[in-house]
């Protein structure tokens, strides 16, 4: 790589990571792009990015395999360190027969799932000992950033085994309490499904999936979590409803009896989050959870889904707030936009009725 184009690269890396910015876009023909509080934001003292420099780029942040297969596949994701202090997954692919590169920053240090203001049932997940949890949302709700306080959360308070199947290995956890092991899939394992099988067949009490992105793994997670195992990972959808509902979508007719049996006997809990603007700057985060209770557990089991959203709403464990209305107070102690709170929620209805109270 050029000396100049070093250093520019060098100096975009750390401008976006000194504004906490969560991801930063580089496309050919426009300068740098990151994402600030949930906006995207120019950063208008860089050059536009061009065909060279982004050669350039892909020659210090991928390997020459990873080089080659984004030629041959079109597409990569890889995750990348670099001084040790910076570490980010990065996205290559091919879009109007040029590459463009987005990078989604990771940190070096996990949160403390204290830190994140979810609500107190939250912590309960770390002591279970099986069953299925959940973390959802759409992207950039910080899924990942929970999923890994929950972990490193065990990795420091209790003795535990943690194999974690991920692609590519974001988080990098140092073992304490518990002995946690990454797995990256198309490197230690050739698929999702068969590192999740692997590891119910060993002595591991945790698994931790990345993303439970095909009904094929979903089936996996559920099959590990029947045979006694905590099973923990996310999924992109916008609510504990659709979860389910996706859940169970993506299940071939014949199949869904046996899995709708296995999901009412081994969720544990899913908790699907929002990151919403705070007014005055930053993200304020606002989780909606399902602790299944015996009702909820029932109408899965019967898949009397129509019936499902009001169950929710009737049947909710103890210690679990209402999201809308969460959402109102929210507006009413002016953190969030009565606007942003209303294009997040269940019912607007009701968040526009509750703000006022």
């Amino acid at each position: 790589m050029g000396a100049t184009d070093n250093i520019a690269l060098s100096r975009i890396l750390s401008q976006a990571a000194g504004f906490r910015a969560s991801d930063l876009h580089l496309v050919i023909g426009t300068q740098p792009t990151v994402r600030l509080d949930g906006k995207l934001v120019t950063l208008d003292t860089e050059p536009i990015v061009t065909a060279d420099f982004m050669v350039s780029a892909l020659a210090t942040l991928l390997t020459d395999d990873q080089r080659q297969r984004l030629t041959s596949d079109k597409e990569i994701i890889a995750a990348v360190t670099l001084n040790a202090q910076l570490r980010f997954k990065l996205t290559a692919f091919y879009q109007r027969g040029n590459i463009s590169i987005s990078i989604h920053f990771i940190g070096t240090t996990a949160a403390k799932l204290a830190d994140l203001q979810l609500p107190e049932v939250v912590q309960g997940f770390v002591s279970l000992t099986k069953g299925l949890v959940l973390v959802t949302g759409p992207y950039g709700s910080g899924k990942s950033t929970t999923l890994t306080a929950l972990v490193n959360e065990m990795n420091n308070t209790r003795s535990a085994n943690i194999v974690t199947i991920e692609s590519p290995i974001e988080f990098l956890y140092v073992n304490n309490r518990s002995i946690v092991e990454q797995r990256e899939v198309g490197r230690d394992a050739l698929t999702f499904e068969q590192a999740i099988i692997a590891a119910t067949k060993e002595d591991v009490d945790v698994i931790v999936v990345s993303e439970a992105d095909s009904p094929s793994v979903m089936k996996a997670m559920l099959d590990a979590a029947d045979a006694g195992r905590l099973v923990l990972s996310t999924m992109n959808s916008d609510s504990p409803l659709a979860t389910i509902d996706a859940i169970l979508n993506g299940v071939p007719t014949a199949e869904m009896p046996k899995v709708r049996t296995k999901l009412a006997a081994t969720l544990a809990g899913i908790v699907s989050q929002r990151l919403i603007p705070r007014i005055g700057g930053g993200l304020v985060l606002v989780a909606d959870i399902l602790i299944p209770t015996p009702p909820v557990r029932s109408v899965m089991r019967d898949g009397a889904l129509v019936q499902l959203a009001n169950t929710l709403q009737t049947s909710r464990a103890p210690g679990i707030p209402n999201f809308d209305r969460t959402l109102a107070k929210l507006v009413a102690d002016g953190s969030i936009k009565l606007e942003d709170a209303m294009a997040n929620a269940h019912d607007p209805a009701v968040v526009q009725a509750a703000s006022r109270q």
